[in-house]
């Protein structure tokens, strides 16, 4: 079942002896436990009534012991089941001793007054073991993975109205793009905007960049452009600042080497008459990157992208058999004029 379905079958308090949560989206499998929890209890109630097991400290026996006693002053207690490795084909060098015997029984015939949730944190489990055959069976499953760009979106927009809040445009694209279109981030960031907000309820493009801190990836980013635009004092000031905080040349001409090959491969298709939307498909990347690799691919020929790309292959080459040291090559290059 969709985690959302679920959610409304939560709340009504119409719950399921057994979840199995599967998938990897933290924030999406943070909302589920939250609206359990509060659905079940008091804050007098959770030290006894909410219970978690990590699998890779505590046999299963324990928790299968805690689903076979009453919950205490309460109808229901709530057993959160961390890391149950032993669904999955994965190993561990110190592995617990998990009966999966005793699982197996109790499915059969769970406590109505317990509540078992395997948050099963993987992107799949091993449909090979009888195990997770019967849980799939017998337990009600969460679909909590990792959103598609079309699911994302719209899910995050319609957040932002059920606050009471309103985004512009370019607001929401800057959003996404300096969070990588992260779910978990998105919901992080998003929660300090409604603060910073919060008299206006409108979020703007400058309120996102003020406070949403640039990754290494989009640091770069904005160096290329200031290389392409031949704008060598921002260029210069930009790679010093990147130094300062620790960042090493090496690995700055790799991820600019990247973008490099992202705007040839963007020119590449446009002279083949994809649209942005194609080319966003195509390349698997957020789409507010491929809009920008189009403006850029605009006012550069294949032969400028070619030889800044070749340029870029030397010099790393070149660094990397000790011909020429790092930053001042580097530097170097950032001062010629295209």
């Amino acid at each position: 079942m969709s985690l959302q379905n679920e959610l409304v079958q939560i709340k009504k308090q119409q719950f399921k002896p057994i979840y199995t949560v599967i998938g990897t989206e933290t924030f999406l499998i943070e909302t589920f436990k939250k609206q359990l929890k509060s659905s079940i209890s008091t804050e007098a109630e959770d030290e006894f009534n909410i219970i978690t097991f990590d699998m890779t400290e505590v046999e299963l026996s324990s928790v299968i012991y805690e689903a076979e006693t009453v919950p205490f002053f309460g109808d229901y207690k709530v057993i959160f089941v961390e890391n149950p490795y032993f669904l999955t084909g994965e190993k561990k060098k110190n592995e617990l001793n998990h009966d999966l015997s005793l699982l197996l029984t109790y499915l059969e015939n769970p406590l109505s007054t317990s509540i078992i949730v395997f948050v099963a944190n993987y992107e799949k489990l091993d449909e090979r073991k009888k195990v997770v055959k019967l849980l799939k069976k017998e337990s009600q499953l969460v679909d909590v993975s990792k959103m598609t760009d079309k699911t994302l979106i719209p899910y995050v927009k319609q957040h932002i109205e059920n606050e009471g809040y309103s985004i512009d445009k370019q607001a929401f694209e800057r959003l996404t793009y300096l969070t990588d279109m992260d779910l978990t981030r998105i919901m992080n960031e998003l929660e300090k905007l409604f603060l910073l907000t919060l008299s206006s309820k409108n979020i703007t493009k400058n309120d996102v960049e003020s406070l949403i801190p640039k990754s290494l990836e989009h640091n770069i980013f904005d160096l290329n452009q200031y290389v392409i635009g031949n704008k060598t004092d921002e260029a210069l000031n930009l790679y010093h600042d990147l130094l300062v905080s620790g960042e090493e040349t090496i690995k700055i001409i790799s991820i600019l080497l990247g973008q490099i090959r992202l705007l040839l491969q963007v020119k590449i298709l446009l002279d083949m008459n994809y649209q942005q939307s194609n080319i966003t498909d195509t390349l698997k990347i957020h789409p507010y990157r491929v809009k920008l690799a189009v403006q850029q691919c605009k006012s550069l020929s294949f032969k400028q992208l070619g030889e800044m790309f070749d340029e870029l292959i030397e010099m790393d080459f070149n660094i990397k058999t000790g011909k020429i040291e790092k930053e001042l090559a580097f530097e170097l290059f950032l001062l010629k004029k295209r």
